[in-house]
C-alpha cells in the first residue's frame, strides 16, 4: 500500500504504544479536514515518539499512524484502533504516540493520517527517525 506525501508540518512530544492527546491550540481558517501544525517524529533507545498538533479540526473522526522502512517502501499501520479527534473547527489538539516495535540503528519512516467523518483520508509526511541504545552517543 502506497500514500502520497500531503501537507506536512514539524515540531516534539508519548509512552508504550499507546496515544495522549491534549486540548490547546487556535482557530484556524481552512476549509480542509484538519489544519495541521506539526508532525515529528523523535527517536530514543527503542522507541520512537510521535507527535503531531493541530491549530483546527473540522469534521475530523481521527488519526492513523503508518511505518516503513525506506521512504518510498511500504507502509503498515502501527495503531490499532482509530486514534480519535480531539479537537474542533475552533480549537487544534496536540496528540503523541510512542513506537516501541522497532529496532535500534534502523531507520523508520512514518506518516500520519488524518480521516473525516465521510471516511475520506489526507496523508501527511513522511518524518523519519532512527532509534539508538545511548542516543548521541552510539553511531
Amino acid at each position: 500500500m502506497g500514500f502520497y506525501a500531503g501537507t506536512v508540518g514539524y515540531t516534539n512530544k508519548t509512552y508504550g504504544n499507546y496515544v495522549r492527546a491534549v486540548r490547546g491550540g487556535q482557530c484556524g481558517t481552512t476549509p480542509t479536514v484538519i489544519e495541521l501544525s506539526s508532525f515529528a517524529a523523535t527517536p530514543k533507545a527503542g522507541q520512537v515518539i510521535l507527535a503531531w498538533s493541530t491549530a483546527s479540526e473540522l469534521d475530523n473522526a481521527g488519526f492513523n499512524l503508518y511505518r516503513a522502512e525506506s521512504e518510498k517502501g511500504e507502509y503498515a499501520k502501527i495503531n490499532t484502533f482509530l486514534i480519535l479527534s480531539q479537537g474542533s473547527s475552533t480549537q487544534g489538539a496536540s496528540y503523541e504516540f510512542i513506537d516501541t516495535d522497532v529496532q535500534n540503528r534502523k531507520t523508520y519512516y512514518y506518516k500520519l493520517e488524518d480521516i473525516d467523518l465521510n471516511g475520506t483520508s489526507t496523508v501527511h509526511g513522511a518524518v523519519s527517525a532512527t532509534p539508538r541504545l545511548i542516543y548521541g552517543i552510539e553511531k
